[in-house]
């Protein structure tokens, strides 16, 4: 039996920001992790051949960047072996092979406005203005981000004592494909904005998205799109090293299999193999909430009502079918140098497409032609191939059911071979023959073999809908991160404000340190 301070279920990014908030604040921290290796969705793996770093699921860390509480870390944990990586310039391409000449997205906000100019001026100097816009909610979106959520009333009470506040509250509530087709002009344009916003795999016609334009489009102007060097992996893993240099401990291949409660409260986690970790303070779970409550806690330990909402949470429909290559030579796209010369590309056609896209989705189709999501990390972190080789990530969403009956497992290479690489070729074109030196396909299947909180092979935490957001998120009176049990708190992308690499669990441990009366949170 082993006696901590708090005991964390789950060794991925929010765990593991959540131990090292509280470790940095004295408290030790034992976090338990299934896998053999820490990071959660955040794991880089050698898939292809010796040498070659893929990250794995997370790959893009924008919004840590924003994380404060991180922030202050961050100083330490390079220490320990992080090291953040950041595009001077070019960050990412969208390639046009319609004839047009792309849209480069710089961190300099005017040459990207010059780029979407070549298309459309109006839109170009729409773009500015949401840019521009960002200073004046700023603040209030890091605070929103990174706290508590607000009461859902809360956006509507600031916004609807005026008419400009109920115009832009009437824009908020718009779905993006409403918010495009509204505000932008050139079809090229629409569907690049388009695919922007639905990247945390929301629907294009679910209403209420469209305030994350306002979010979106600035962010990566102010915080631009980092990566650490050596792979995802080096975040969770110097995390790790933290949390053991304040005298924690980090277990791997140490499966759980029950929280303990003892006297109405969570005292500790017990394992498989029958070793106990107890906590003297708390317990947290960042595992998805079926895992947390119906497996490890039980549904008799529940009040019939809660144990109705946990049953009830959706991961949704959407999947990923990724593609890991290793390259003898980096992909030249279309469109010139400026194009090849971003290490990130979403890769869009046009808003028909989009559209006969998201039906296939929803009628449990392989997409036909699908918008692909790719990254050569190795323009900016040689250290993640051999040298003058290359890595590259591509992919698009699919369904995680198959209208036929069939499953990913048995059409996943075939639709890497027949659809995603033929439609890169399209933009890459040296991308073929002798230039792949390997390859490593994903699905749903390797997904949730990999993780059991890639559930179905979702990747998100939980449907991003409106009854799962902010307040509700993961459930109603449950979304300040505290459960049922006492002493037993949550963490993770299922948590607000939901999935992708910003180190939310840092939210968690402020949380429980204002609990403790260890710091107060002072959120708001």
């Amino acid at each position: 039996m082993s006696d901590f301070d708090v005991v964390i279920a789950g060794g991925g990014v929010n765990a593991l920001a959540c131990a090292a908030t509280l470790a940095r604040h004295g408290l030790t921290v034992c976090v338990v992790e299934r896998n053999a290796n820490v990071g959660g969705g955040a794991i880089t793996e050698e898939v292809t051949l010796p040498g070659f770093k893929h990250d794995l699921y997370g790959s893009s860390h924008v919004w840590i960047q924003c994380n404060e509480d991180f922030k202050a870390i961050q100083p330490e944990l390079e220490r320990y072996g992080l090291k953040y990586i950041e595009p001077k310039d070019h960050i990412t391409g969208h390639p046009d092979k319609n004839g047009g000449p792309g849209i480069v997205i710089h961190k300099d906000i005017d040459k990207t406005c010059e780029s979407i100019a070549a298309y459309s001026k109006a839109d170009a100097a729409r773009y500015r203005r949401v840019y521009d816009d960002f200073s004046q909610v700023r603040e209030g979106f890091i605070k929103a981000f990174f706290s508590p959520p607000s009461p859902p009333s809360a956006l509507a009470t600031a916004l609807e004592t005026s008419e400009t506040g109920l115009r832009r509250l009437r824009e908020f509530s718009m779905s993006a494909r409403a918010w495009v087709e509204t505000n932008f002009e050139n079809d090229f344009i629409k569907a690049v904005m388009l695919n922007w916003a639905l990247a945390p795999q929301i629907l294009p016609d679910q209403e209420g998205a469209g305030q994350s334009f306002y979010i979106m489009i600035p962010a990566i102007h102010y915080y631009g799109q980092a990566i650490p060097e050596g792979g995802s992996m080096e975040l969770p893993r110097a995390m790790a090293r933290y949390v053991e240099a304040h005298g924690g401990k980090v277990m791997t291949r140490a499966s759980v299999k029950e929280i303990i409660v003892e006297n109405d409260r969570a005292v500790g986690l017990r394992l498989e193999d029958g070793q106990e970790v107890r906590s003297r303070r708390a317990t947290v779970s960042a595992l998805d909430p079926k895992q947390t409550f119906l497996r490890l806690l039980g549904e008799a330990r529940l009040e019939p009502e809660f144990a109705s909402m946990v049953k009830g949470y959706s991961f949704g429909k959407i999947s990923i079918c990724r593609a890991q290559l290793a390259l003898s030579e980096a992909p030249e796209f279309l469109n010139g140098a400026d194009m090849s010369a971003c290490p990130f590309h979403r890769i869009v056609d046009s808003m028909p497409q989009m559209i006969k896209f998201y039906a296939e989705i929803a009628m449990g189709l392989p997409p036909s032609d699908p918008f692909l999501w790719s990254a050569c990390w190795t323009k900016l972190d040689p250290t993640r191939a051999p040298e003058g080789k290359h890595t590259l990530i591509f992919d698009t969403y699919v369904s995680n059911w198959l209208a036929d009956g069939r499953t990913w497992d048995e059409i996943g290479e075939d639709y890497y071979e027949r659809v995603l690489l033929p439609k890169l070729q399209q933009y890459a074109p040296n991308i073929a023959g002798d230039v792949i030196l390997g390859k490593h396909i994903q699905h749903r299947g390797t997904l949730e073999t990999a993780n059991l909180s890639f559930v179905e092979g979702t990747t998100n935490g939980g449907e991003r809908i409106a009854a799962q957001l902010g307040s509700f998120r993961p459930f109603p009176g449950y979304a300040h991160y505290r459960s049922p049990v006492r002493d037993l708190y949550m963490t993770g992308p299922h948590c607000h404000p939901g999935g992708g690499i910003s180190a939310m669990g840092t939210i968690t441990a402020r949380v429980m340190l204002d609990d403790m009366g260890i710091a107060p949170a002072n959120f708001w």
